[in-house]
This record gives structure tokens, sequence and C-alpha cells, in this order.
């Protein structure tokens, strides 16, 4: 039995841990990029499409997604994108996969990998099929914390969202986790 919290890789019968230095060295190296900032560029519009396969996704099915007529009789000049679309679709970067998985463009972004602790997000207006999104992201925060397993790195990662006039959609701030 796999003791909880331990994590394993096919194919290695232990777990996979950094010692002092590397984890120091990692540290050291994420902190570096601390308000360094990369500008992804979508290459086309969201579209409709994308809303709805989200919305399926996620099990929304508030018809602002989908229903034209109903979103203009509630202000909005077309359907609206569920809220978090943007911040959790990678449709703003336009790359191929690695062997990984991961998309090319953001193999340098943060080499640390680690679990998703958590986000923060803040929607500013709605998004539209016609938004061409260009993300803003950067390295907000590095720190370190004593857990009961050991360190724990945590890297707090700021994107803003705009849209094709400038006009600010949504920023999220995501927290990583690392167990070093």
């Amino acid at each position: 039995m796999v003791p909880r919290g331990t994590f394993y890789f096919v194919g290695v019968d232990r777990e996979v841990r950094m010692n002092d230095e590397e984890a120091d060295s990692l540290i050291a190296k994420l902190k570096a990029t601390i308000g360094k900032e990369v500008v992804f560029q979508a290459p086309d519009e969201l579209g409709r499409a994308s809303f709805r396969q989200y919305a399926l996704a996620i099990g929304d099915f508030n018809p602002l997604y989908s229903d034209r007529g109903l979103a203009q009789a509630h202000g909005l000049r077309d359907v609206m994108a569920p809220p978090t679309l943007i911040c959790d679709t990678w449709q703003f970067v336009d790359s191929d996969f690695d062997e990984t998985g991961r998309q090319s463009a953001l193999k340098d972004e943060l080499e640390m990998g680690g679990l998703r602790a958590g986000n923060s997000y803040e929607f500013f207006q709605p998004v539209h099929p016609d938004d061409i999104v260009s993300a803003r992201r950067k390295t907000k925060n590095v720190y370190e914390k004593i857990g009961r397993s050991g360190r724990l790195l945590f890297c707090e990662i700021e994107t803003s969202y705009s849209n094709q006039r400038n006009e600010l959609l949504a920023t999220n701030v995501e927290t990583m986790f690392l167990r070093l």
C-alpha cells in the first residue's frame, strides 16, 4: 500500500524526491523569475463552439453560453463564455505539444511541475466568441513551507487576460506546489 501523499512514477519503485541542493537551486531559479512577464497571443477568435464544449465538459448549462437571443435580451452583445474558460484551457497558446503532453510554448514557463494548490479568479467583463485573447503571465511569489512530509515549494503565477481591444477580461492567480 502506498502511503497517503506519496507520489510514485510508473516504473519507479521508490518515491522520487530532490536533494537539498537540487531543491535550493530550483527555488533560486524560480525566485529569479518573479516579476518577469511572458505574453501569449491567441492566433484566432475563441468561437461559440469552444464555449459550448467547455460548458458541456464542466456541466454548466447556463443558456447565456449558447443562446444568442437570450444573451442579447440580458444586455450582452452575443453569447458569453463560461467565466473560467480563458483561465483554464490555454486556448491562447499557439504551439505544438511535447512528448509529455505539455504545450511546447510553456516548456520553460514553470519547470517545477507540481500540483495546483488553488486559484483566485477575478472577472471584469464577459468574454465573447469574437474575442482574440492575449495572456500576460508572470511569477508573483515563490516561497517555501515545512509540512509533515518535509519541504514544500509554492509558486504563485498571475495571469491577466485581455481581448483584441486591450480590454481586461480576467485575472487568475494560480498557486502551484511541489514537495521537495
